[in-house]
């Protein structure tokens, strides 16, 4: 036969019946093998050439033997004890290399290999013929704490109290027949395996509380559970409020636009939100990849929608570009009698205006005696041209500080806004109605120039234009800071900062864009708006929690007064941890149905239907 060794090597040929002596003498190894690798190889030479039904029916073996050395050590005298000890340490390493030499490394670490399971059969098979040994077998074979059955030869009662008192009989019976080594308390044993196995079903209330304590399937149902007392507590109909919540899911059809938003956010519902700030606060973890997935795609859509910033210069060249070859071509098309007749009846009425009561704001007054001393100062060389340009100083945006008369005159005033129409009237008679054009072409380039400038001031609040970076990297929303944080708060805020006297300035994609963004923000941001219950959202399920809890507790205790300390401590240790694991898998459970519109309607329709009785699996 061959046999592989546990550093990997294959030794062929090797004779059937050779001790590991013999092999190791054989194979010239001159430093003594540890006990472990000698329990390896010996499992691989023990398992070698043989058929699946041969290596079951050792693993089997492996285990029955515990059940036969638990009896022997029992009735064993004080002399035979110290032997007995070193035996089972013996077996028990090669119990798990025998175990392990069946691990097909296809499963998770947490699924115990093939022959671990038929070891643990193997274990509980003899106490099949004891009154209570089908407890014992079921503690056993899920940590001497369900108690599920009891066998042909007894079968269980039914009932919370008398399904416990059974389990603790099993899992006493069960813990008294397990061998012990130096330092280990068969009496410990017995009191933990009684304790554990009277503990679950009492924090559970039966098989399936079983079922959905320890199940990934279970922590499903959990989960439908606690969704489904809290949208339909008070409701005379409970199954109407689930189907009703089902309509209402599959009628919002998803995302909000680009942006994943949880349940309640999708259908704005307090009682599905005030869940959500449960499960958020009991397992933040749960919740990590959907707030970096909607930051990401929130700052995702705010890059694209304002990704006009980038373009503010060429739009700004393309203005200027546009306006020189109108105004040339208006320019070059002067009716210079039609000029001289404007431009002298505006003199006047430029006289008259500096005596109205508007003149006599400083600002105004001045603005006018400017135009009025440019005119008188060129005479005959005043062109069109010159007066294009006063228009465009009296038309531009004020700067903070005005540098000549015509930047000082305020824009709202009647006198300045009758001059610019008249300015406008002269230019077009002038150009034969060219002018305007001119203005038209100006106006539409300058709000689109605006619109780059708006999207700029948004890009800017979350990334530093000069770098490209995320602009306030400690509070981002992702550990290596490429992500910004962007909050409804800081995205309405900068919007409001790109609106001008006529609205919006940013163009109307950008501003669909960055409103259905924000309006997802506010969606989600219905979590931290609901009023949050005494139970962070648990509903009557955290009081279930809490009662397991201490049960358990208490559990642990009587365990500590009949077979010492120790053995409390390990007992609510073990207890303690069963409940973390299975209120691990309704956690997930909960959190994925609520960030998961699809996944909440089958919670949901799995609820409806949690009044059959168990199922298969469940069983």
């Amino acid at each position: 036969m061959d046999v592989r060794l546990p550093d990997g090597t294959v030794v062929t040929n090797v004779p059937e019946g050779i001790t590991q002596s013999e092999l190791m003498r054989r194979l010239g190894r001159g430093t003594p093998p540890s006990q472990e690798w000698m329990a390896r190889t010996m499992a691989n030479m023990t398992l070698a050439d043989k058929n699946p039904l041969e290596r079951a029916a050792i693993q089997l073996g492996a285990g029955a033997d515990t059940f036969m050395t638990g009896v022997k050590q029992l009735f064993a005298g004080k002399d035979e004890q110290k032997d007995i000890e070193r035996d089972v340490a013996q077996k028990r390493v090669l119990k798990k290399a025998l175990a392990d030499a069946s691990d097909t490394k296809t499963l998770p670490d947490w699924v115990p290999t093939g022959g671990a399971a038929l070891q643990t059969t193997g274990e509980a098979m003899p106490l099949m013929a004891v009154p209570v040994g089908g407890y014992a077998q079921a503690a056993k074979m899920l940590p001497r704490a369900f108690g599920l059955m009891r066998g042909a030869a007894a079968p269980a009662r039914l009932g919370t109290g008398t399904l416990a008192a059974d389990a603790a009989m099993g899992g006493a019976v069960s813990g008294a027949l397990n061998p012990t080594v130096e330092g280990e308390s068969r009496g410990m044993n017995a009191a933990a395996g009684a304790a554990a196995g009277a503990a679950l079903p009492l924090v559970t209330g039966g098989a399936r509380g079983v079922y959905n304590m320890v199940a990934p399937g279970g922590g499903r149902s959990r989960a439908g559970a606690q969704i489904a007392n809290e949208l339909t507590e008070g409701a005379a109909d409970p199954n109407t409020v689930l189907q009703q919540t089902i309509a209402r899911l599959r009628a919002q059809g998803g995302q909000q636009g680009a942006i994943p938003l949880s349940a309640a956010a999708q259908l704005r519902d307090p009682q599905l939100a005030r869940l959500e700030a449960g499960s958020r606060a009991r397992n933040g973890a749960n919740w990590y990849d959907f707030d970096q997935n909607q930051a990401r795609a929130v700052a995702d859509e705010v890059s694209a929608a304002t990704r006009g910033a980038q373009d503010v210069d060429v739009r700004r060249g393309l203005r200027s570009n546009n306006r020189q070859v109108l105004f040339n071509q208006a320019m070059g098309s002067i009716n210079e009698p039609a000029f001289a007749r404007d431009l002298v009846g505006f003199r006047n009425n430029l006289d008259l205006a500096t005596r109205t009561p508007e003149a006599s704001n400083p600002a105004v007054r001045n603005m006018l005696t400017q135009l009025a001393d440019e005119i008188d100062r060129l005479g005959d060389d005043f062109r069109p041209e010159h007066l294009a340009t006063i228009r465009a100083n009296l038309a531009s945006k004020a700067p903070l500080v005005p540098t000549n008369a015509y930047q000082a005159a305020p824009r709202e005033s009647p006198a300045t806004m009758s001059v610019l129409r008249e300015v406008d009237n002269i230019l077009n008679n002038a150009t034969g109605g060219r002018w305007s054009p001119v203005l038209q072409a100006y106006k539409r380039d300058s709000d689109i120039v605006r619109s780059s400038q708006a999207a700029g001031k948004v890009r800017d609040a979350f990334w530093n234009p000069e770098t490209g970076l995320v602009r306030d990297k400690v509070n981002s929303a992702d550990a290596a800071g490429e992500v910004p944080l962007i909050t409804r708060f800081a995205l309405g805020s900068v919007m409001d900062k790109t609106r001008g006297p006529q609205g919006p300035m940013l163009d109307p994609t950008a501003e669909t864009r960055l409103r259905s963004v924000l309006d997802a923000l506010r969606a989600q941001g219905i979590v931290q708006g609901v009023k949050r219950s005494a139970t962070a959202g648990g509903g009557s399920n955290t009081a279930s929690d809490q009662f397991a809890a201490k049960a358990a507790g208490k559990v642990g205790d009587a365990v500590a007064g009949m077979a010492g300390g120790p053995a409390g401590a390990v007992t609510k240790g073990m207890l303690s941890a069963a409940l973390d694991w299975a209120n691990t898998h309704r956690d997930r459970a909960l959190a994925e149905a609520l960030q998961d519109p699809q996944r909440l309607i089958q919670i949901l329709e799995g609820r409806i239907r949690a009044g059959q009785p168990l199922s298969t699996a469940e069983e």
